[in-house]
């Protein structure tokens, strides 16, 4: 069972929050407006807050090859569930063997473990997966060891909040899924499109493996805390701009030219539907898909995508990103 599961409002009627909704009459923990948090630190809390004393931990063989390995898998995750680290890692270590590694990280501040709950749900009968994030530690000897790479720096959180946790743990779910279904190819974060300043980058890039060859999937976030319509307005017309001028999206992140489709990833199909009908994708020069993390949840990222038309979205299913 995905541990991410959709949020059963605590008062179970949906008057009493104004909201997308699943099938269910859920709101999907990782869209929940209410959703507050922290980061929380362990009771034998020792940072290493100096690059020398976190390369101690290398060379006191405190940190190992396999833990730099989770370390790196976090660090290109940005933030992350439990769940996610664990499928991330299914290859080469146990879901146990993951879990004691983060716990141990927590001690040094490799990682940071932040707790995330609803606001109003006082019982707490909604316990999401705990997303983590690199500490200043881990920070360290990633940029370290990784020194022509970019990782999110600890104390960016305290401007990005639980809005940006939930962002990346969605996110993620599409990576991981990709991942497991064996068809990612290569992902980039915050990727410029264009050299030209004034035109917004895409939150997220995919190349996936196609049986028609390789595509790429140009990602945005639709979020319910958000002016999310504002926001993928303006974007959509400004890469609409860019195609009429280039007949693609060009940033020098990207390798060769390349098939493209923009994804707006929503959180349910209701959600898939109002952005329809207030933004037409459908009429943008380019191929718009919605992708719904209710139906990656109910049904796996092959039956997760929809194609918007004139009179509402219209289910796909894509077979190749069937997992394995």
């Amino acid at each position: 069972m995905s541990m991410d599961q959709p949020l059963q409002h605590p008062n179970s009627q949906k008057e009493d929050y104004q909201g997308f909704y699943t099938k269910d009459g859920v709101i999907p923990v990782w869209d929940h407006p209410l959703l507050t948090g922290h980061h929380i630190l362990p009771t034998n809390y020792r940072p290493k807050v100096k690059l020398d004393q976190a390369l101690s931990l290398v060379s006191n063989r405190q940190v190992k090859e396999d833990d730099m390995t989770v370390l790196k898998v976090l660090g290109d995750a940005i933030c992350a569930n439990e769940d996610q680290l664990r499928r991330y890692l299914e290859p080469i270590m146990t879901r146990s063997q993951v879990s004691k590694r983060l716990d141990t990280f927590r001690k040094h501040g490799l990682v940071q473990r932040w707790k995330v709950r609803i606001a109003n749900d006082v019982e707490e009968e909604i316990r999401p997966p705990a997303p983590f994030t690199l500490g200043i530690a881990g920070y360290k000897l990633l940029k370290h060891y990784y020194n022509d790479q970019v990782f999110m720096e600890p104390d960016r959180w305290d401007v990005l909040g639980i809005p940006g946790i939930q962002r990346y743990v969605a996110f993620n779910e599409i990576r991981c899924r990709f991942v497991e279904a064996r068809t990612l190819q290569n992902w980039q974060w915050n990727v410029p499109i264009t050299n030209q300043g004034r035109i917004r980058s895409a939150a997220a890039v995919a190349t996936v493996q196609t049986p028609q060859g390789p595509l790429r999937f140009i990602i945005e976030r639709a979020q319910m805390s958000q002016n999310y319509i504002g926001y993928l307005k303006d974007t959509l017309f400004q890469w609409k701009e860019v195609v009429e001028q280039y007949a693609t999206l060009p940033s020098r992140s990207f390798e060769g030219p390349l098939n493209f489709v923009v994804i707006v990833y929503a959180s349910t199909v209701t959600m898939a539907e109002y952005i329809q009908s207030e933004l037409l994708l459908d009429t943008f020069p380019f191929n718009i898909w919605l992708c719904v993390e209710e139906k990656i949840e109910d049904e796996g990222l092959d039956h997760a995508f929809y194609r918007p038309s004139s009179n509402s979205i219209q289910h796909m299913h894509l077979e190749f990103l069937n997992r394995q």
